[in-house]
């Protein structure tokens, strides 16, 4: 009886087996997709710049392929004048791999813009998901336009617990403080603040208790006569805005 049921069980481990290859065969349908679903690149200000996409297929073909592109633009925040993007890539003959190039510009940029884009059906060829590209104009150590302002803060009990920092949009300290603690027992303070105009930015407020500013407390950055950050209360650790200097 034992060697019954053994020769069952390698009989519907072969049958099983060779189900499997034959759905992975199946499944292994002509496929076109992008190397990766998400890029990041950054452009000097008032500069170009250009980012490489590569496209895979699961096949080889003798002969040059041509997949056309679109952008997604329902969900693309980026100027559409601070993007071009071909209008197909083309998969060589004798290769499963194509390039193609996405030239981008520093027009009416945010702190973070999106493009996303897709390779269009093509018949009897199953397409991969939707790509995105991230681009920022890159920080750079000269300022076209300066402009400037203050960070005002007005204290709880605590002072000595609150410190900032002003970072550029790819995470480098322009301005910290303060050069030495402030004094439990100070109520407020005036701090300069000089920025690039165009520029993105993030201020964080930093609580080494772990509380906030309690009542009155709060804080608040402005810049040639516009708020950018504030924030007040319990905010834990830390506090963070990011802006633009408009």
């Amino acid at each position: 009886m034992k060697k019954i049921i053994n020769i069952f069980l390698i009989l519907f481990s072969v049958v099983l087996f060779q189900s499997c290859e034959d759905d992975q065969f199946e499944s292994t349908l002509d496929y076109v997709t992008f190397s990766n679903t998400e890029y990041q690149s950054a452009i000097d200000p008032g500069s170009t710049a250009s980012k490489d996409i590569i496209v895979y297929s699961n096949n080889i073909s003798s002969s040059d392929r041509v997949f056309n592109l679109s952008v997604d633009l329902d969900n693309t925040s980026g100027d559409s004048g601070s993007y071009t993007l071909p209008e197909s890539v083309t998969i060589p003959a004798n290769s499963n791999e194509g390039v193609f190039s996405i030239q981008l510009a520093d027009v009416n940029l945010d702190c973070s813009n999106d493009l996303v884009f897709m390779l269009l059906p093509s018949e009897g060829i199953t397409n991969g998901n939707s790509s995105t590209l991230t681009y920022y104009q890159k920080p750079s150590s000269s300022c076209v336009s300066e402009v400037s302002g203050t960070l005002d803060f007005i204290f709880d009990d605590f002072a000595s617990e609150i410190s900032y920092e002003i970072l550029d949009v790819e995470g480098n300290v322009v301005i910290s403080g303060p050069d030495s603690s402030f004094s439990d027992g100070d109520t407020s303070t005036t701090i300069p603040v000089t920025l690039c105009l165009g520029r993105c930015y993030s201020l964080v407020v930093y609580d080494s208790f772990g509380d906030g500013l309690a009542d009155p407390g709060e804080f608040s950055l402005t810049i040639d006569g516009t708020e950018y950050a504030s924030g007040s209360g319990d905010f834990g650790d830390s506090d963070s805005s990011i802006f633009q200097v408009l």
